[in-house]
């Protein structure tokens, strides 16, 4: 069986040819049994360059659309090759307040 993050990480991979892609699980920096419910996505496409950051997460979330029903928390760091050089990577995850 394919773990959630490496299925995440391929149909990135599908659909945004990315230049940079993390996926992050997040999941044991939160209370909770489930191993898998928490992701940071980090993906620089150039895909991306005529789309505002909301159509970008929009893009995403109609991606995961079914994966969704079973990940509690998905964030979404998404960038351009030039935004990427300029932020030089992207901003660490709050702490839980609950762990």
């Amino acid at each position: 069986m394919t773990s959630i993050q490496s299925h995440l990480e391929e149909q990135l991979k599908v659909a945004l040819e990315p230049s940079h892609l993390e996926v992050i699980n997040e999941s044991s920096n939160h209370s909770g049994p489930a191993t898998e419910s928490h992701f940071k996505l980090v993906v620089v496409s150039e895909i991306f360059a005529d789309m505002k950051l909301i159509d970008r997460h929009r893009f995403i979330n109609k991606l995961f659309k079914e994966e969704l029903n079973h990940i509690h928390a998905l964030a979404m760091h998404t960038y351009t090759s030039a935004e990427w050089v300029t932020r030089q990577g992207a901003p660490d995850s709050p702490l839980c307040s609950s762990k």
